[in-house]
């Protein structure tokens, strides 16, 4: 069974967000990382990257980022998230070598777990061996997540390393503003600040709403200000 043929019968039912791409991505504190993870999506660079953050920072969006552009790039990818799929066998990681790209997300749902850190660590060297990249993305850093397989922990730790700190509002407001501006409407200042107090600064729930406020604001033939987002929103 191809690598290909294993990923197509993996159980999951996440897929990539379209939204989710590198143009997308609000990168002022994570430039150095992008530029890296974008050279792992044209299998160049370090063969291993971790990548670490509270959520919302943009973790699982850069991984899914790098699936889309290796596919541009006529890479076959896998975007898999541990958390979903730690209910399962690690025997899914099996085959999954010849791929020359891997993003595993939420890598801390299987710290602590013998027989999946186990088959990620073989996983990693299988990888290696063949020259394909792995991008992690966990909510700590290697060492902070409770990984008990000593060699796993010190290949997660052999490639780049980044980690993400928790944003303000500002940078949230500018987020929004530069995901609006790359689907071609204009998001002011008080109308962004608007959205991020009344979602509690989740960066998850703004990008939904910015996505159903470009929809409405299209089909009415309006701009996005605050009377029309609290009317589209009932808020």
């Amino acid at each position: 069974m191809t690598s290909v043929q294993v990923v197509e019968q993996l159980p999951l039912s996440v897929q990539l967000r379209d939204d989710a791409t590198f143009e997308n991505f609000y990168a002022q504190q994570a430039v150095e990382a992008v530029a890296q993870i974008r050279l792992a999506a044209s299998a160049q660079g370090e063969q291993s990257i971790f990548i670490s953050g509270p959520e919302g920072v943009g973790c699982s969006h850069l991984l899914q980022a790098a699936c889309h552009e290796a596919q541009s790039n006529q890479l076959n990818s896998v975007y898999l998230p541990l958390d979903e799929l730690v209910m399962y066998s690690p025997a899914v990681f099996e085959s999954l070598e010849d791929l020359p790209l891997i993003a595993l997300d939420n890598v801390q749902a299987i710290a602590g777990k013998a027989k999946w850190e186990e088959a990620l660590f073989h996983l990693f060297n299988r990888v290696r061996d063949a020259g394909g990249r792995l991008v992690f993305a966990a909510d700590k850093a290697p060492g902070e997540l409770g990984v008990k397989l000593p060699d796993l922990l010190t290949r997660l730790q052999w490639g780049l390393v980044y980690r993400f700190d928790e944003v303000d509002d500002d940078f949230k407001v500018a987020a929004m503003q530069n995901r609006a501006q790359n689907r071609g409407f204009e998001l002011g200042p008080e109308v962004a600040k608007y959205i991020v107090r009344h979602v509690d600064g989740n960066m998850g729930k703004m990008f939904e709403v910015l996505q159903q406020l470009d929809s409405a604001s299209l089909s009415a033939q309006r701009k996005l200000t605050r009377p029309f987002v609290k009317a589209v929103l009932n808020w």
